[in-house]
């Protein structure tokens, strides 16, 4: 059995994990969104309160 698949209809290739294909995705980078006035208090209650969170 072929190890890499690539199916043209989809544009997803697939690779076989044991007995089955899977897809070969990824997730694109996120940037990173400043936390507001309130996430930031709701952070530094969590730190204060909740220290095994």
């Amino acid at each position: 059995m072929e190890k890499h698949i690539y199916n043209e209809q989809t544009g997803i290739s697939y690779t076989l994990q044991g007995d089955y294909y899977l897809p070969d995705l990824a997730l694109p980078d996120e940037e990173e969104q400043p936390i507001g006035l309130w996430g930031q208090r709701h952070l530094r209650y969590i730190k204060q309160h909740h220290k095994v969170r």
